[in-house]
């Protein structure tokens, strides 16, 4: 009888340490190892489909976790050089250069159950800007045409879905899907070789863009409850 207690107190005690979750600590910092993403639309820019890119080791995400609730901010800075796209048409234009995006996230993630492995869904609020600068060239004899200069500046709203596993009670992998449903004010700048403007326009646009993999960090919990 006395073993039998023991090996139930045993097992009561690995099944205590073995459920540890983020939702034990206090606070959570961790780093953006992946994104597959969408990104916004430049100019008229024609898609055949869903285009997705991928980047890694460009934000940050950090939490307070209040029990099944967390609630998170987080930031990131991406840079692609060469990015291209076809503008207007098929076989109209194609234009090369530098994108820049900056993103600002303040949200909540709620997990469904208290385990290992947790599945959880949530919102983030944010900004979101983008510059492009870039030459445009005709796609079929490959000519220049003007060169660009675009700027996104707006709001973002971030529903996802995801799912994180505690691999120590101190540390949790998490990947998440989601869609970024953003609303930006565009400024458009077309110029000639010399950068004098021909073209300047500014409006308001509606995207979303879809994100596969929104997030896959690694976090780092500390500050036991």
């Amino acid at each position: 009888m006395k073993k039998y207690f023991t090996f139930i107190i045993l097992l009561t005690s690995s099944m205590a340490v073995f459920s540890q979750s983020q939702s034990d600590f206090n606070y959570s910092i961790g780093i953006k190892l992946l994104t597959v993403e969408e990104y916004p639309k430049l100019l008229n820019e024609v898609r055949n489909g869903s285009t997705l890119y991928n980047s890694g080791f460009n934000g940050i995400i950090a939490k307070v976790n209040d029990n099944q609730i967390s609630y998170r901010f987080q930031i990131s800075n991406l840079k692609k050089d060469g990015y291209s796209f076809k503008n207007e048409c098929e076989n109209c234009e194609v234009i090369t250069g530098n994108y820049k995006s900056f993103d600002l996230k303040i949200g909540f993630e709620r997990s469904l159950i208290y385990s290992k492995l947790q599945p959880f869904y949530g919102i983030d609020l944010g900004f979101k800007r983008v510059n492009f600068e870039g030459e445009s060239h005709d796609a079929n004899n490959d000519s220049f045409l003007y060169k660009a200069n675009i700027d996104k500046n707006g709001g973002l709203v971030y529903p996802f879905l995801g799912l994180k596993y505690n691999v120590i009670s101190a540390v949790t992998i998490s990947a998440e899907a989601g869609i970024d449903f953003l609303y930006t004010h565009d400024k458009e700048v077309k110029s000639s070789k010399t950068n004098a403007p021909t073209s300047v326009n500014n409006f308001n646009r509606w995207q979303f863009n879809n994100k596969p993999l929104g997030l896959l960090s690694l976090q780092f919990n500390f500050g036991k409850f």
